[in-house]
């Protein structure tokens, strides 16, 4: 009996290493991935406009098809860096909150089918914010269509953005530039 033992044992441990199980997703692959990436530049938040700014997908500055169930991911730049002579800019996912020194300043954002928004939230009154924080802001704006999101569920930390960038292939030198105003 033992003598049988051993090759049996042999045969099933050769028999499940050949076995192959269902494929899984496909991860991202070129540039077809992404959707639409575009910057939105010189956005100005103020008592005229209610503190926020919005855009149609379909508006003329865009032209762009979004269903309902593609994720729509909105970074503001949160600074700009020289390094080694090349400017590095540093994009935050909103909803981006601001500590400052007479209460919370957050930017935030909401989106339908059809258009987008991105407005001033927090404990502070924002028309006695800091000019710095409510003029000229600069967001980038990346809609990744829903069937790559799903796929790509829980592989990719949507709050960095270069993780975003390496992710989805996406060419920083061809995004699209929308001013606001």
């Amino acid at each position: 009996m033992k003598k049988l033992i051993m090759p049996l044992l042999l045969a099933v441990a050769v028999l499940f290493q050949s076995c192959e199980g269902p494929e899984g997703p496909q991860g991202p692959v070129g540039d077809e991935l992404v959707g639409t990436t575009f910057d939105l530049e010189g956005v100005n938040f103020t008592a005229a406009n209610e503190f926020q700014y919005g855009l149609t997908f379909a508006d003329a500055k865009l032209g762009v098809d979004v269903l309902e169930s593609d994720a729509v991911l909105v970074y503001i730049n949160w600074g700009t860096e020289d390094v080694n002579g090349t400017e590095l800019n540093a994009y935050r996912l909103l909803p981006q909150t601001a500590f400052l020194d007479n209460g919370i300043l957050t930017y935030n954002m909401d989106r339908t089918a059809r258009d987008f928004s991105i407005f001033l939230d927090g404990t502070v009154d924002p028309a006695k914010v800091d000019p710095d924080y409510t003029r000229n802001q600069d967001f980038r704006v990346v809609i990744i269509p829903s069937d790559f999101a799903l796929r790509t569920a829980g592989q990719v930390d949507y709050s960095d953005y270069n993780a975003v960038v390496k992710a989805y292939n996406i060419d920083e030198s061809k995004i699209k530039v929308v001013k606001a105003n």
